[in-house]
Formats: structure tokens, C-alpha cells, sequence
């Protein structure tokens, strides 16, 4: 029986472990998590640059301002304005 180095076992096993989502990337190419990976950027980013914040809910109001997660949209149809959760 062939013995497989143990970095290569490894390897083996993982690919066996994740064969699922491996096969949903090639299934599903145009999805990506890049857009939430830039939100994530831009709130470390705001982290670093704030010294910090007293209030939680003033640091939750200047993420949803920055990353523009909070912007009046209006509905065409009935003119109201609604706003992005």
C-alpha cells in the first residue's frame, strides 16, 4: 500500500472535509463575499481611526453613515422614502 506524506494527508482531508463548498464556489462563480469583506475593511478601518467610541449606538450610526447602509432610496411608485436595513 502507498504511503502518502502526512502534508499531503492533510491536504486530502481538507479538500474531503470542505468538497461541499468547493463544489458550491465552481457551481455559483458569480457570488462572492467581496462586497461584505470591504464593509468589514472599512469598519476596522473606522475602529482604528476613532480612539474609540463612548456610545455603541454612536459607533453603529457613523458604520451605517460611512459605508452608505443608511441612504434614502425613493420607491418610484409611490414616491416614499424608505431606507436600506
Amino acid at each position: 500500500q502507498l504511503q502518502l506524506p502526512a502534508g499531503l494527508r492533510r491536504v486530502l482531508r481538507s479538500f474531503k472535509k470542505y468538497q461541499t463548498y468547493i463544489h458550491n464556489t465552481f457551481s455559483y462563480p458569480g457570488l462572492t463575499n467581496g462586497p461584505i469583506e470591504g464593509i468589514n475593511n472599512k469598519i476596522k478601518v473606522l475602529k482604528r481611526t476613532a480612539y474609540g467610541y463612548r456610545n455603541y449606538s454612536h459607533f453603529r450610526d457613523r458604520i451605517l453613515l460611512m459605508t452608505r447602509l443608511y441612504v434614502p432610496q425613493t420607491n418610484k411608485k409611490d414616491q416614499a422614502t424608505t431606507y436600506a436595513a
